[in-house]
């Protein structure tokens, strides 16, 4: 299990990184099937839910209050029954997320990829990395370094969407400081 360092983690779909919707990278569902993928980010405490009910590990509030609101491009994933208007889902607490982080220029990071154990198997973690990757193609200088730390089998949805690894020719590293007290 992974304890939350920054790293991500695909909890949308089975271990190996496929789903049931097992088309192309670009997977998009246009027709309503209960879940809406959503620019924004989630509150702080809806963010520590998430990362606590998915594996990835809590943030402190502190920390998720001061991150949250420098995510470059966020995605929410909401869960609800079809409207009977058809409309949207009706605004149900986020059952996934993900974030890209970064200086906005040169470097960004995805971080932050999770979907609710309970509705995980629909595809969502392909739906919330192409919103993602979609806003990158869409708004990222060219040349801009993008990059994750994907955990375990994860890294075959990842290739879906063309990360390579990138080891051995570079490693990813981790420092988590420590407070002053």
């Amino acid at each position: 299990m992974n304890q939350g360092n920054g790293d991500v983690t695909a909890h949308g779909g089975r271990p190996d990184g496929t789903d049931d919707n097992s088309g192309d990278a670009g997977y998009v569902n246009n027709g309503y099937d209960g879940y809406e993928v959503r620019p924004g980010v989630p509150t702080a405490d809806t963010y520590r839910r998430l990362r606590r009910a998915t594996g990835l590990g809590d943030k402190l509030a502190e920390g998720a209050a001061i991150g949250l609101p420098n995510t470059w491009y966020g995605v929410t994933v909401h869960a609800s029954p079809a409207p009977a208007d058809g409309g949207t889902a009706d605004g149900a607490d986020p059952v996934g997320m993900g974030r890209i982080i970064g200086d906005g220029g040169c470097f960004f990071q995805i971080v932050d990829i999770c979907v609710l154990p309970q509705h995980q198997g629909h595809g969502l973690g392909k739906r919330i990395m192409a919103a993602l990757t979609a806003e990158l193609e869409r708004r990222a200088p060219a040349g801009a370094y993008v990059s994750l730390i994907a955990d375990g089998d994860a890294r075959h949805l990842y290739a879906k969407f063309g990360f390579t690894e990138t080891a051995p020719a570079s490693v990813g590293m981790a420092f988590m400081p420590r407070p002053a007290h």
